[in-house]
């Protein structure tokens, strides 16, 4: 068994964007932490050394269900005692009655992974679940695990007994997410996926996000926080919404010189040219975009914004490779992206 430790897991899918912020964010231990001060009670929280940390590699998310769920597992040091705290991020427009037994399911496979790795230990560690919703309907299942089975009151001795730990970004008021205790990078990713899907006028909700920008400037992370939000926010939004957060972004820039950061990152993405399409379903559906809004230029921001989709942040020679490189070399590029495992392989010979 591993040394004693807390451990979290958190639920994304990779060719979601949903899943793709949340990784992104929660992989940092920082924000982990701001989260299990939130959710977890406080008499738990005081045990715990938030200070020891540590994400763990592996998944528990059963492949059916990924393109919903998402997970990291952390460790940290629980009164002296190993223990695991497993965060489920769950992203699905309905809420899923069955939430308990899935975690239970879960929790068991942690377990078994503990006893393979010491078949000599004589006893379990501490799960705590975590579950983190994001519907706007927000959550209206059961949080307990005994309330899925039926009577009789008698047969209760045999029946498993524990709840998860339940973040409701969807029940939650925009005041109060913006205002929780937590870092202005915790905020921030957590008020985009409260907002970004279901807001009305998104110029307003970004100048509500000023003051969780400003706090940015003061902290380590903060520059990628906002890359990371604003790149979602692209996603999630579409392209009708891009001269908006434009046009938002460039009256901030007026107001606050904290917001310069997103003038910034939009001049040098382009905007993106409103090539929003997925891995493979789009790619030639936006190719031909690409051609008709710039043809080469096109192609370049295009095949950028898939590789970065599928393999994360390029290294800076690969990137000026694709901007130097011409039409016939960018489709030969787009074409392996669809059939190789590795950025490597996409620009080899």
């Amino acid at each position: 068994m591993r040394a004693p430790g807390f451990a979290l897991a958190c639920g994304a899918v990779t060719a979601s964007p949903h899943d793709a912020l949340f990784k992104a964010a929660f992989s940092q231990v920082e924000h982990v932490a701001d989260e299990l001060r939130h959710v977890l009670p406080a008499d738990l929280v005081a045990r715990m050394d938030l200070g020891s940390l540590a994400l763990q590699p592996g998944s528990f998310v059963d492949d059916e269900l990924r393109e919903h769920h998402t997970d990291l597992l952390y460790t940290l040091a629980l009164a002296g005692q190993p223990a695991r705290v497993y965060v489920l991020f769950e992203h699905q427009s309905s809420v899923d009655p069955w939430m308990p037994l899935r975690l239970l399911r879960y929790m068991l496979r942690v377990w078994e992974g503990c006893v393979a790795d010491d078949p000599g230990a004589s006893r379990l560690p501490v799960i705590v679940p975590v579950v983190l919703h994001h519907s706007d309907a927000g959550w209206r299942a059961a949080t307990r695990f005994e309330a899925l089975v039926g009577p009789p009151a008698e047969a209760a001795g045999f029946t498993p007994h524990f709840g998860f730990a339940l973040d409701d970004l969807g029940a939650q008021s925009e005041a109060a997410l913006l205002e929780r205790a937590a870092s202005a990078c915790t905020r921030l990713v957590l008020a985009a996926l409260q907002q970004a899907r279901g807001a009305d006028d998104v110029a307003a909700m970004l100048r509500g996000w000023t003051g969780l920008v400003r706090g940015l400037v003061g902290e380590t992370d903060g520059r990628r926080a906002l890359h990371l939000v604003l790149r979602y926010l692209y996603e999630v939004r579409g392209v009708g919404d891009l001269a908006t957060i434009e046009a938002t972004a460039s009256e901030i820039r007026t107001e606050e010189d904290a917001m310069q950061t997103i003038a910034q990152f939009l001049e040098n993405r382009g905007l993106e040219k409103g090539l929003q399409r997925g891995l493979q379903e789009g790619l030639q559906r936006g190719m031909q975009e690409g051609r008709q809004e710039g043809r080469q230029e096109g192609q370049r921001e295009l095949l950028l914004r898939l590789l970065r989709r599928r393999f994360g942040e390029l290294p800076a020679a690969l990137a000026r490779r694709v901007a130097a490189a011409e039409g016939p070399q960018l489709e030969r590029w787009a074409e392996r992206l669809l059939e190789v495992g590795s950025v490597d392989e996409v620009f080899a010979g």
